[in-house]
This record gives C-alpha cells, structure tokens and sequence, in this order.
C-alpha cells in the first residue's frame, strides 16, 4: 500500500505519451553525502527522470553510500522513486521531489580475520529538490538537497543527503516535416 502512489504514476506514464506528451529524459549521476547517526557516509547518486508534462515528472532514484568508523563498516543503498515537480527556464531548473521506497543498512566488523555483518531493509523517504544549471543543450550541473525518514524498529531515522554532478538532457526528436 505504502507504493501505490508511485506505481500509479508509473502506470500514467504511458497514457501521457499517448496524448503527444513523449516523456524527455533527464539522468543524472554524481557525489552523495549522508549520514547514519553520528556517522558521515559518502558515495554516489543515480537518477533518471521522464517527464511527463511540462512540469511534472516521475523520477527514480538510487544512492550508496559507505564509511567506516572505529574499525566498523557502515553502508547504506538508498532505492526509492516518485513524482518530481519542476520550473524551467533556458538557463536553470528548480525543481522539488517526494520519493519513497526502501532503504538497506549494513554494519560489519573484522574480528581475528571473521567477519560479522548485519543488514536489514527499512521504509524511507525522501523529501527535498535542487537547482540545475545548464552547460549546454544536453549538458547541466545539479545541486541537491533532501531531508531522508527512515522507519526501523518503530522509531523514525532522520538524516539529511547532500548530491551533486551532472544531468544528461535527452530532449525529444523533431518530427520531420515530409512535405
């Protein structure tokens, strides 16, 4: 139940291209920082986003990220997706994202050369956006920011995730005139 606002827009995709409205494709990959407690974690964003309108779009998005800390290892992948609300100009996108999904936790330490790891998957949550500054016609620069919820063992894990890197702009082909 948790997902169902994320199929259905994934569901709607489709019918929008119908109408004429073929989604442009904006992925992005870069830095990513967050963290886990106490505990800085560093690593890397994904995402990729089809438009579906001339403001909205339904994003997908996965993260990594990894540190270490008095001899313990500590990551933690971050999959989630939603609807993505943007303002475009030529020069700059603003846009802001509610995404959900899961988020998978893994501790481990090395002791006398055996190794003791514990992972789990929990729900979570993404709320934030970012700026994107256009280089070229395909090319863009994105600062990101997100406040992330984490739900485990019934309490609420609250941590911020800084992104930033580079946007691929897939803009939609011309129709060809054959007259």
């Amino acid at each position: 139940m948790r997902f169902a606002p994320v199929a259905m827009l994934l569901l709607a995709a489709p019918a929008f291209a119908a109408d004429g409205a073929a989604p442009k494709a904006e992925l992005f990959g870069g830095y990513s920082y967050t963290k886990d407690g106490d505990q800085s974690l560093h690593g890397g964003e994904a995402s990729l986003a089809l438009r579906l309108t001339r403001w909205i779009a339904v994003e997908a998005d996965v993260s990594a990220h990894y540190g270490s800390e008095l001899g313990i290892s500590t990551s933690r992948l971050f999959f989630l997706g939603g609807p993505r609300f943007a303002y475009r100009s030529r020069s700059v996108s603003v846009f802001t994202h509610y995404l959900a999904g899961g988020a998978r936790s893994r501790a481990g330490i090395t002791i006398l050369g055996v190794d003791i790891t514990e992972s789990r998957t929990d729900f979570a949550m993404a709320f934030g956006g970012g700026l994107d500054v256009r280089m070229s016609d395909r090319w863009a620069i994105r600062a990101q920011a997100d406040y992330v919820l984490v739900r485990a063992d019934g309490a609420t894990q609250r941590e911020p995730r800084f992104s930033a890197g580079a946007v691929f702009v897939a803009k939609r082909a011309k129709a060809r005139d054959e007259n």
